[in-house]
């Protein structure tokens, strides 16, 4: 068989080029540099919320706990009330409790089952609500004559890791709970100086 020059230049490419198709070498490392961002993005995404999860679970308890804490008694101060975020803040310990807002209302219901404020304290603003005014409470708790203290707990959770691609306003997460329970003793609890 006569072979000329340009058959045999075409056989000579087309087995280079089928053998660079058909190579393998490398192809591990090809699929890992595809792979190994998204993996590197859901270890940290699980990091993130593992660490937003146990940083809820101190919020919750800060709130129960420090309204806990109000209704052991007949009476209240601002400045006891004061304290209460001190509480707050070890409660959230070894995670940053500095950013903790609280607020303590005392609910009082009527014979008709409407709710109103009777006082309230925040660390934020000494008054964040304006005593007598109407307030929503849940459907279960609107028994004729109760009276309820209300805890509401803020805070910021600063992510660990910053994602570019969420842009600045996904660096925190506002975490919040309200906790309502009755006096322990009596039938309301009273601020004496709110």
């Amino acid at each position: 068989m006569k072979h000329t020059a340009r058959s045999l230049f075409q056989s000579r490419k087309g087995g280079r080029l089928g053998r660079l198709l058909g190579n393998r070498d490398g192809a591990g490392a090809v699929e890992f540099a595809f792979v190994a961002p998204i993996l590197v993005l859901i270890y940290m995404g699980a990091v993130e919320i593992s660490v937003a999860l146990s940083v809820d679970t101190k919020v919750s308890r800060a709130g129960n706990i420090t309204l806990d804490l109000i209704t052991q008694g007949t009476s209240i101060t601002k400045s006891e009330m004061k304290d209460l975020v001190d509480v707050a803040e070890s409660i959230m310990a070894p995670f940053d409790g500095s950013d903790i807002e609280l607020k303590f209302t005392g609910i009082t219901v009527d014979a008709s089952g409407n709710a109103k404020i009777d006082w309230s304290w925040g660390s934020e603003t000494t008054k964040p609500y304006t005593d007598g005014a109407s307030v929503t409470i849940p459907t279960g708790l609107q028994i004729a004559n109760a009276y309820y203290v209300r805890s509401e707990i803020t805070n910021k959770h600063q992510f660990l890791t910053s994602y570019p691609f969420l842009g600045s306003a996904a660096a925190a997460l506002d975490m919040n709970e309200t906790y309502y329970m009755r006096p322990r003793l009596g039938t309301n609890l009273s601020c004496t100086d709110c």
